[in-house]
């Protein structure tokens, strides 16, 4: 057995002595990489031969006319390195010219539409405590009337929030404990602590309101609200009043949302 192995050493260490030369190894590196080059240069070939102007042009009529603006720039970029000459290239590129000059111009559109939202309510600036209210557009919200409202209030550098605004005005007092808003059938009891929330007043009549911070939740119902068919109050204690909102409140209430979401968006 210990003769066998030596053997194997013996011829192993043979071999190794009697392997190529220094010359032969580099004549065969040089072989490899002219074998290497030819390979690229079929292989540019090739892909030239794949992405002929015209194919490449039928495939960015595809984008196109999907006016997708990251696919027709590949097919772009295959045309800068096969046929960057081309007069295919030069009408794939003005199309995507185009194509970027209109999604600018949607984007200005949007941009505008977003600040007309917020520049259309009413605003009052609070120069002492550095709050800018703003409020909607169609009426103002007297505490001595009947409506339902919504306002935001924003400092500088802060994210705005949204009160809500539910009034009574009438003959007789109803002492009301409870306050709901309704649309189709889907009703939300608005929350309120009736010692610091609710205020009343009156001269010849009474008045009764509450004044209420939006959380997340009547958030998410004042926006799933204001596309019902029908809006309505109701305030209940010991006497009750209902009434329907009407086409001002709603657009109101909607345009509110809109300026909020807007200023949301910007910080």
């Amino acid at each position: 057995m210990k003769k066998q192995i030596l053997g194997v050493v013996i011829f192993a260490m043979t071999f190794i002595a009697c392997g190529p030369s220094q010359a032969e190894y580099d004549k065969l590196v040089k072989a490899n990489e002219s074998l290497q080059q030819e390979i690229q240069s079929l292989k540019t070939e090739i892909e030239n031969y794949q992405n002929t102007p015209d194919k490449l042009y039928k495939e960015a009529e595809q984008f196109i006319k999907a006016k997708d603006r990251v696919g027709l720039q590949e097919v772009i970029n295959k045309f800068l390195k096969y046929h960057p000459t081309s007069n295919e290239y030069i009408k794939a590129q003005s199309a995507l010219d185009k194509l970027t000059e209109a999604e600018n111009a949607r984007i200005k559109a949007e941009e505008a539409k977003r600040l007309q939202a917020v520049n259309k309510l009413r605003k009052e600036i609070d120069d002492i405590n550095g709050i800018t209210w703003y409020y909607n557009p169609y009426f103002t919200h007297y505490n001595n009337s009947n409506h339902v409202s919504i306002y935001m209030g924003k400092r500088e550098h802060g994210k705005p929030w949204l009160r809500l605004i539910m009034s009574y005005y009438g003959d007789n007092w109803i002492f009301f404990d409870s306050a709901y808003l309704s649309y189709d059938g889907n009703t939300w009891e608005i929350s309120f602590n009736e010692y610091e929330d609710k205020k009343s007043d009156n001269d010849s009549s009474c008045w009764e309101w509450i004044d209420v911070g939006v959380d997340e939740y009547l958030l998410a119902y004042l926006k799933e609200m204001v596309n019902g068919k029908t809006l309505k109050m109701r305030l209940r204690g010991k006497y009750q009043k209902d009434k329907v909102l009407s086409t001002a409140e709603r657009n109101a209430i909607k345009d509110v949302l809109l300026a909020y979401d807007v200023l949301m968006q910007d910080n």
